[in-house]
This record gives structure tokens, C-alpha cells and sequence, in this order.
């Protein structure tokens, strides 16, 4: 703590208002909106979900130390606050366009290399996309085993024939995301390897002499890089379980918030809450974004659902209060990082 930490401070939290007033100003969400949802729920549910969503910061930061050489690794506290203010950024930005502030925030308040920060954040997406999908593919491959345990009345209403289609349409989904979470664990497991057989592809059907299949090779390059680095001494088997924790989480965070609005007690939530949050994360993980993901997430929430027979309507309905008590907790979050940020201070170590 110097005599600068009120000026650290002071910037900080400016930055962290820049951000909150550009999702009022461009993404249409007001303080009310946030208030009148919060109101809706339980103290009890709302302190559920906000201790879970806790958790699921604290495991994300400890995978992105996991995930950082020994050498590199500031402290814990450090990559939380990092991770925290990070988090507030790439979810307001539109297009993933605020991902690029880990590699700021790491730099600055820990010292870390822009290149094992951004391996860090590469890989970490990887094993988001390897757990979510593996997770999809074992929840809409059994989903007739799910539907026979159901009780009767869930889907009262539902011809035969609406039945089949939903059942077809889990099977067309289970064979996707088979093949997501094949392509996610060929690279985790082969790294190297694997990316290579990637640009080779990418070279017999000369992609190479285009100018974005020479951006693709050379991304590829820095992609095995990365999965190197970060599968040294174990460290991505580590960060691999701690991603199925992680996301653990996000189907109970989301569980817990489909209970508080109004979920039947009699219904089994596992099945919904996971094609729900599996979707609407999809949504977010993908370079499709919209700003604070208003849209895509509500999207893929409504197509989540509605794969489970849940009238679109009502997933809609359910999917905006969720999305705006999650976007609560992001900017409480958020501002805590930005405060401990600065709190922090800048890394005496120089960042390479």
C-alpha cells in the first residue's frame, strides 16, 4: 500500500462505471430491471445462487493459476481480481472483444506475460467447450432414459408424435456435441500433435493461399504452443477437473435460479437446467455475443428448453430473469475485482 493506492483506486472504479454506463446506454438494462428481479426471488434462493456463482469464480481463477507456469504465477489474490474484473468486461463487450483485458489485467496487476495469459485464457475456453459439450452429449444421448423416468404429468398434453420429435431432435443434438467434445478432448490429449494434423488439413486443401487460411495456420502455431504449455507437469489434467467443477457450478447456479422462479417441485430441474445453461453459455463462449449477451443467451435459454418441450414463452420468460440476476452478480463481482485490482497495486514484477 503506497500513497498512490487512492489514485489506483479512484481510476479503477472509473473504469469499472465506463462499463456499467455502456450496458445502460447500449444494452437497454436499467438498475430497476436488476432490482425488480432481485425482489422477485427468495433471500434464500438469491443467496444460493450468489454463493454458488461465488464458487464459480474461485474455481475459474484457480484454473487460470493452475494453468500459468510456477515461474509466472502471481498470487492467488492477484489472479482473482484479474479474473473478476475480466469476467465483468468479456461479458459486456460484444463479440468477445473484452477478453483482451486478461491479458491487460494479468499483465498489470501480476506480471504476467502477455503470452502465458493469453495461453492461459486459450486453453481455459478449450476446456470450457470440452466439459460443456461432454456434459450435452451424455444429457440429450439419454435423454429417452430421462423422459421414461419423468412422471406422466410433464408432459401431459404432448401428443406421440411431439414426443418423437423431441427425442429426434436430442439424438441430432447428442451426435453434435459427441463430435464438439471428440475434436475438444483430440486437443487437449494430443495437443501438439493434433494442431499439426489441423494445419496440414488446412494446407491440403490449400487454404494456405488464402489470407485467412494463413491467419487460421498461424493461429494454429500459437494454439499448440499454448496446449504445451499449459500440459506441462500436469497442469491441464488439473485444470481439467477443476473445469468439470466449474461447470458443475453453472448448472446448479442455474438450477437454483429455475427453482426461485417458479420450477415445479414434483419435475425433475437436472435435465432443463443443463439444456438450458449448456445453450445459453454455448451462446456466450462463441464469438456471437450481443452486448451483455442480451439475445444470444436469451436464445440459446428458449432453444435449450424447448429441446425439453418447455413452451418457448415461459423459457423466455424464465431466461431474462436469470440472465438479469446473473448480470447482478457479474457487476458486484466485477467491481470487487476492479477494487481489489487497485487495491493491489501494479506488479513489481515486469510483465515480459
Amino acid at each position: 500500500m503506497t500513497s498512490s493506492t487512492p489514485l489506483r483506486v479512484l481510476t479503477s472504479l472509473l473504469v469499472a462505471a465506463g462499463l456499467l454506463w455502456a450496458l445502460v446506454t447500449w444494452g437497454g438494462v436499467e438498475a430497476s430491471d436488476i432490482r425488480g428481479t432481485l425482489e422477485s426471488l427468495s433471500l434464500k434462493h438469491w443467496l444460493m445462487a450468489l454463493g454458488v456463482h461465488a464458487g464459480i469464480y474461485l474455481l475459474r481463477a484457480w484454473r487460470f493459476s493452475i494453468l500459468t507456469p510456477t515461474e509466472l504465477r502471481p498470487s492467488y489474490g492477484r489472479v482473482l481480481a484479474a479474473s473478476s474484473a475480466h469476467n465483468l468486461a468479456a461479458y459486456v463487450l460484444p463479440l468477445k472483444s473484452g477478453e483482451a483485458t486478461f491479458v491487460l489485467y494479468s499483465a498489470g496487476v501480476g506480471g504476467v506475460p502477455a503470452r502465458a495469459s493469453a495461453a492461459s485464457l486459450l486453453v481455459s475456453r478449450l476446456l470450457d467447450l470440452l466439459v460443456l459439450s461432454t456434459c450435452m452429449f451424455l444429457v440429450t444421448c439419454f435423454a429417452p432414459i430421462f423422459a421414461g423416468l419423468m412422471p406422466p404429468e410433464v408432459f401431459e398434453g404432448s401428443s406421440p408424435e411431439e414426443l418423437a420429435k423431441m427425442l429426434s431432435r436430442m439424438s441430432t443434438a447428442s451426435v453434435a456435441f459427441l463430435i464438439a467434445s471428440l475434436v475438444a478432448g483430440s486437443a487437449c490429449l494430443f495437443r501438439a500433435r493434433f494442431v499439426s494434423m489441423t494445419a496440414g488439413l488446412l494446407r491440403l486443401l490449400h487454404m494456405d493461399r488464402t489470407s485467412l487460411g494463413a491467419k487460421l495456420i498461424s493461429l494454429t502455431g500459437r494454439f499448440a504452443e499454448a496446449l504445451e504449455e499449459a500440459g506441462a507437469k500436469g497442469r491441464l489434467l488439473g485444470a481439467t477437473l477443476l473445469s468439470f467443477a466449474l461447470w458443475g457450478g453453472v448448472i446448479a447456479f442455474y438450477s437454483v435460479l429455475l427453482v426461485s422462479f417458479g420450477w415445479p417441485e414434483d419435475q425433475a430441474i437436472i435435465v432443463p437446467a443443463v439444456l438450458a445453461s449448456g445453450f445459453a453459455s454455448l451462446a456466450n463462449i462463441l464469438p456471437i455475443n450481443g452486448f451483455a449477451g442480451f439475445g444470444t443467451q436469451e436464445g440459446g435459454w428458449v432453444l435449450g428448453m424447448s429441446l425439453w418441450g418447455v413452451n418457448p414463452e415461459l423459457a423466455l420468460a424464465v431466461g431474462v430473469s436469470a440472465h438479469l440476476v446473473q448480470l447482478g452478480n457479474l457487476v458486484l463481482f466485477g467491481l470487487l475485482g476492479h477494487l481489489g485490482m487497485a487495491l493491489f497495486g501494479t506488479s513489481e514484477r515486469p510483465a515480459a
